[in-house]
């Protein structure tokens, strides 16, 4: 390192005095700090921090969309038609899956069309869905308790899963409630076990 000239060392503390003058003058003429580009400060008492999107935020996501269509009930009944007779088809030619997933579509857009929770059991009683099935008649009997083909379908589901005793009894309701065609009752592949009883064969001379 090259030495300090002698003739600089008496001047050291001039130029340091200097420098704390510069420093005070410059200190005081400083432009304030612009706070638009500072963060923003949240205070959280105890430890506490706010959550994504509260208050505020959730205020706006639970507000109604206002570009949103109004539901048409009309329009919503004529699509739970549209997609039961579409599972009717399906159903007529055996593919139970595919009749399954238009009758979900039409309780989609129409939960009170009984009809369709008739057929749609029958599809998952074609498709040995048995726990379905059931659920399904369950189902119905919020929108329509004395639906004779309810208790009409309920008995096939008995016969299948081999509770005779409670299926002559849902067959005997649906009878009391109108149920009409009688052939079915004698023919129905569904009820075969059913019919082996001799319950079913007591009662039935009956009919």
């Amino acid at each position: 390192m090259k030495p300090i000239p002698e003739s600089w060392k008496t001047k050291i503390p001039l130029l340091a005095v200097l420098m704390v003058i510069l420093t005070l003058v410059g200190d005081h003429f400083r432009p304030p700090p612009d706070t638009a580009d500072q963060a923003p400060i949240h205070p959280h008492d105890h430890g506490e921090h706010s959550e994504p999107g509260d208050a505020l935020d959730q205020a706006f996501n639970k507000a109604p969309d206002p570009g949103a269509v109004p539901v048409d009930p009309e329009r919503e009944h004529r699509m739970g038609i549209f997609h039961y007779n579409e599972g009717n088809n399906f159903l007529r030619k055996g593919h139970w899956k595919e009749a399954v997933a238009n009758y979900k579509m039409a309780l989609h857009h129409d939960k009170t069309l009984s009809e369709v929770y008739i057929n749609m059991s029958t599809a998952y009683l074609q498709g040995q869905q048995f726990t379905e099935a059931k659920q399904t008649l369950e189902a119905l009997k919020t929108y329509a308790p004395d639906h004779p083909n309810l208790f009409y379908n309920l008995a096939c589901y008995y016969s299948l899963t081999h509770r005779e005793k409670d299926g002559l009894e849902a067959l005997q309701k649906s009878i009391q409630l109108g149920y009409k065609n009688h052939g079915d009752v004698r023919t129905d592949p569904d009820l075969e076990n059913l019919r082996q009883t001799p319950e079913f064969k007591e009662w039935a001379q009956s009919l």
